[in-house]
C-alpha cells in the first residue's frame, strides 16, 4: 500500500466517525452552568487588644448602724447634770452619687466557630464618685436641757476595676463586624474617703430657781469630724456590651457593667468623740463608650 492510498482511507473513516459522535451530542444536550458561591468573608475576632474608654458611674451607698458620740455637757445652774453623755443615733442612710470614669481596659480573644468569641479582659477607670446625706439626732438633758446632733455622712470612691470573662455573638455586614457580648467576674473599688462631719449643739440651764425652774440657758456647739482609714473592697461583676470593627484593626463598643461590694463593718473615729462601728454597702452601675486597637486580624479577613 502506497503513502497516498493509505492518507486516503484514514481521512475517509474519521469522515464516517463524525455523523456518529454529532448524532450522539444530540440525544444529551449540555446541562445549564452554575457558577461556584462566592466565597464569605468574615472577620476573625482572635487575638488580643489594647484600648481607651470614657463614661459614668451610678452608685448607690448604703450607711446603717448606732452612730455614737461622746458629748461634753457642763454642770446646770443648780450644779447638777455635768459631765460626758453618750449620745447614740440610729442611722439608716441610702445617698447616691454619680460622677465621670476615665480609663482603659486590654484583653484576648478566641473566635471557637464562625459565630461564637470567648475571651478575657481587664479594665480600670479612674473617677470621683461622692456620695454624701445628712442626719440628724436628739437627746434629753435634766432641767429642760438638750442636745441637737446635725450630721453628713460621706463616701468617696476613687478608682474601679474588673477582671472579667466573656462570650460574644459574630455578626457581619459587608465591610462592618459585630459582636454582641455577655461579661462577668471579678471587680474592685478603692474607697479613698470614708468621712461623718457635723455638730452636737448642747443647750443646759444656766439659772434655775427652785420656783420657776430654768431661767436662762447656755448653749455649746461640739463638732467633730469621724473618718475612717481608705481601703480597698472586692465585689462581683456582670455586664452586657457590643463591639464594632469600623476599619483596619479599629474597633469601638459600648457597654453597662453593674458592680456590687456587698456589706462590710467600718469603724468611724474621733479623737474627742470616741469611734462607731457602722455598716457600709455600695452598688454601682456604670455605662463605658470606648476604642480598641486589635493585634489581630484586618478587617476584611476569612474566617478559616
Amino acid at each position: 500500500m502506497t503513502r497516498t492510498s493509505f492518507a486516503i482511507g484514514l481521512a475517509a473513516a474519521a469522515l464516517g466517525v463524525m455523523p456518529a459522535a454529532a448524532a450522539d451530542l444530540g440525544r444529551f444536550p449540555p446541562g445549564p452552568f452554575y457558577a461556584p458561591p462566592p466565597v464569605l468573608r468574615v472577620y476573625n475576632w482572635t487575638g488580643c487588644y489594647l484600648g481607651v474608654q470614657l463614661g459614668g458611674a451610678f452608685a448607690n451607698n448604703q450607711l446603717n448602724g448606732q452612730f455614737s458620740t461622746i458629748v461634753p455637757v457642763s454642770p446646770n445652774g443648780d450644779g447638777t447634770g455635768g459631765g460626758i453623755v453618750n449620745l447614740t443615733t440610729p442611722i439608716a442612710n441610702n445617698a447616691g452619687s454619680t460622677a465621670v470614669t476615665i480609663g482603659g481596659q486590654g484583653g484576648c480573644d478566641l473566635q471557637v466557630s464562625r459565630n461564637w468569641v470567648i475571651g478575657a479582659q481587664v479594665d480600670g477607670v479612674w473617677t470621683h464618685l461622692s456620695g454624701s446625706e445628712g442626719f440628724t439626732g436628739s437627746a434629753g438633758l435634766s432641767e429642760q436641757g438638750h442636745i441637737d446632733q446635725k450630721a453628713t455622712a460621706l463616701i468617696k470612691a476613687n478608682a474601679l476595676a474588673t477582671a472579667t470573662g466573656r462570650i460574644g455573638y459574630a455578626v457581619n455586614f459587608d465591610s462592618i463586624a459585630g459582636l454582641f457580648y455577655l461579661k462577668g467576674g471579678a471587680a474592685i473599688v478603692n474607697y479613698d474617703t470614708y468621712n461623718i462631719t457635723g455638730n452636737n449643739a448642747v443647750t443646759t440651764c444656766a439659772t434655775f430657781d427652785p420656783k420657776q425652774g430654768c431661767t436662762s440657758f447656755n448653749s455649746a456647739n461640739n463638732p467633730f469630724n469621724f473618718t475612717a482609714p481608705s481601703t480597698s473592697r472586692w465585689g462581683w461583676t456582670i455586664g452586657l456590651g457590643t463591639e464594632w470593627v469600623v476599619f483596619g484593626n479599629v474597633s469601638i463598643f459600648g457597654e453597662w457593667d453593674y458592680m456590687n461590694f456587698g456589706s462590710h463593718s467600718t469603724t468611724f473615729t474621733d479623737p474627742n468623740a470616741g469611734t462607731s462601728q457602722l455598716s457600709v454597702k455600695q452598688s454601682i452601675n456604670e455605662l463605658k463608650l470606648g476604642i480598641n486597637y486589635r493585634f489581630g486580624n484586618p478587617l476584611p479577613g476569612q474566617y478559616p
